[in-house]
């Protein structure tokens, strides 16, 4: 039943997820405007010359014509040929209002040319929100961030609402990043004590958290 997915050219796999669209689109198991795919834009392709031919590899790696939402991954920026941005401080440009700018112009330009049909932003915060917002022609559709029950964001999400930005909340099970010593929220107790009060696992209860707060809500990537 999920129609949403949400990709990234980070996470290496859009060509795997591109075959199996191949395939359920050959056998007329979905068709493309049944399904909402989102991309992601890496640090590494700020420079606007690069927007257009990264946006266009996620696309021909999916195998469809256009993705329903391409997102700024991180508003950091970082050397090109470089896909981590836990790498080394010689090749991090970090943060700079004018290139994300100018950036921003280049995504606008792929909803224009009919490439995408929205774009929108991750993992950024209020002060640099509005710094976009001062030369946006498209004001984000979204900006996706890590919400849950133990982080809900919510001068952001209040932020974005007076904006008419929509939250997206990622890592919506709260599993830390392996060798983290943090609270594992699918295993709090209060979640644990709904969950067996429901019948239903702490997974869902903490999915149902997202959305009953009005949140476009998924898993992160590792938590499949």
């Amino acid at each position: 039943g999920f129609v949403h997915l949400d990709c990234a050219y980070s996470y290496g796999n859009e060509k795997d997820v591109g075959d199996v669209l191949e395939q359920f689109f050959k056998d007329a198991k979905l068709k493309r405007e049944e399904l909402f795919i989102s991309s992601k834009l890496w640090s590494s392709f700020h420079a606007k010359d690069d927007v257009i031919k990264a946006c266009q590899e996620s696309i021909s790696n999916l195998k469809v014509d256009y993705l329903d939402l391409y997102i700024l991954h991180w508003p950091i920026t970082i050397a090109s040929g470089h896909n981590n941005l836990f790498c080394s401080d010689d090749v991090k440009l970090g943060y700079n209002r004018e290139r994300i700018a100018e950036c921003w112009r280049a995504m606008e330009d792929l909803v224009e040319k009919g490439l995408v049909k929205a774009i929108g932003t991750s993992n950024i915060s209020i002060t640099k929100m509005e710094r976009l917002l001062q030369t946006a022609r498209i004001i984000p559709a979204v900006n996706q961030v890590e919400c849950h029950a133990y982080l809900q964001q919510e001068k952001l999400v209040q932020y974005g609402r007076s904006k008419g930005i929509a939250v997206a909340a990622y890592r919506s099970l709260g599993i830390p990043n392996p060798g983290m010593e943090m609270p594992v929220l699918l295993e709090d107790p209060v979640v644990c004590h709904i969950a067996q009060k429901h019948f239903v696992t702490p997974a869902q209860v903490l999915l149902a958290f997202g959305i009953a707060s009005g949140l476009a809500t998924c898993s992160h990537k590792n938590q499949e």
